[in-house]
């Protein structure tokens, strides 16, 4: 089945689910362009989740479009917490919900971008996810993100970042995982996974929300008849370096075997010496300081070690499976090192292929 065909002879259940956060300014556009969409049947009802704005965008939402259910939260819980609180609002009131769309607020859809991921998910029940091709904006003609992947050390990067659109990035394909700017995840996957988890706040909550996806069995495709356009801006200087690699951390302390994680040791070690320095050329240091420190409070370990095991035992592909699509280069256009270009990727690269190539678990 295409995309382009319809999804159903019944439409699907879709919530179109949009954290806010002091984003009043973005709110119209986004809005009206899915009101406006023609979707071949699907009307999805729209929940915006507002964490604790304070330019006034809960009261211009009821103002303008008392049409849209309005949750708002009374401290910011951050993108993860809340799409969860979002999540959990869909469960309560709307149980029979097939399709959640997680949709950032700084987005305008193209019409029909609905019925594209909801018409590729129907009848793939091995597809928990679909994530649309996001553009930049106002850069209309220049990609955003065309799906991530996985670096095997933990770092997630977009794919076509930059670029023009081509032939190249007309074709749907699996990813490791899916930006949370525009995907569609099927409700099903949803209640058997959960959505993301709320420690994570911000960065690299779409990382993990992947990797348990894919270690439960699921597939995540890249589907480019969908188009997003996406009001991004690569903020330099790292602001929220705590979060990528605290939950960098996460991510491979929970998901990865025992083995991989002693194979792998080298490079992350090397890689933690690398990480210092770059927080001290860029002026984190404390920030990576504090990435480490975290881990050793009690609790926090202890999280980690109860994500671990509930990870480990749902678990339903091995390692070898899990890693073979991921990356041994850091390949990012707006990271620019002549020392990672010349020769921490011709390392990490040559490791990777040697240390996957070993992976039999």
């Amino acid at each position: 089945m295409n995309p382009s065909e319809s999804p159903d002879r019944r439409a699907p259940s879709v919530f179109v689910l949009i954290v806010c956060y002091n984003g009043r300014d973005h709110l119209a556009d986004c809005l009206n362009s899915i009101v406006a969409s023609d979707d071949r049947g699907i009307h999805p009802q729209i929940l915006v989740v507002d964490n604790a704005s304070t330019d006034g965008s809960a009261e211009f939402l009821r103002e303008n479009f008392p049409q849209i259910e309005l949750l708002q939260l009374k401290r910011n819980l951050g993108f993860a917490g809340g799409n969860n609180a979002g999540w959990r609002f869909i469960l309560e009131h709307h149980p029979d919900v097939d399709y959640v769309t997680l949709l950032n607020q700084d987005t305008v859809v193209q019409s029909g971008w609905l019925a594209e991921l909801a018409g590729y998910l129907h009848n793939r029940p091995a597809v928990a996810a679909a994530q649309a091709k996001v553009m930049l904006w106002p850069q209309r003609e220049l990609i955003n993100t065309a799906g991530n992947h996985s670096h095997f050390l933990g770092f997630g990067f977009v794919s076509g970042y930059g670029q023009p659109t081509s032939e190249r990035f007309e074709h749907v394909a699996e990813i490791d995982f899916p930006s949370g700017a525009a995907v569609m995840i099927r409700a099903s996957a949803l209640r058997r996974a959960g959505l993301f988890d709320d420690l994570f706040f911000q960065y690299l909550e779409d990382a993990d929300l992947g990797w348990k996806l894919r270690q439960l069995g699921y597939r995540i495709a890249f589907v480019p008849s969908a188009v997003v356009w996406h009001k991004y801006a690569f903020q330099r200087g790292y602001p929220f370096y705590f979060h990528l690699e605290r939950n960098r951390w996460f991510l491979l302390a929970t998901y990865y075997k025992t083995p991989t994680l002693l194979l792998l040791a080298p490079a992350l070690a090397a890689m933690e010496a690398g990480q210092f320095y770059f927080a001290w050329r860029n002026g984190r240091f404390l920030q990576k300081l504090k990435a480490c420190l975290f881990f050793l409070r009690p609790e926090n370990l202890a999280r980690l070690l109860d994500r671990r095991r509930q990870a480990q035992r749902c678990r339903r592909i091995g390692d070898r499976a899990f890693v073979a699509p991921f990356s041994g280069r850091i390949d990012f256009s707006e990271l620019r090192s002549d020392l990672l270009k010349y020769v921490g990727n011709p390392l990490l690269a040559g490791y990777w292929r040697i240390a996957r190539s070993l992976i039999v678990w």
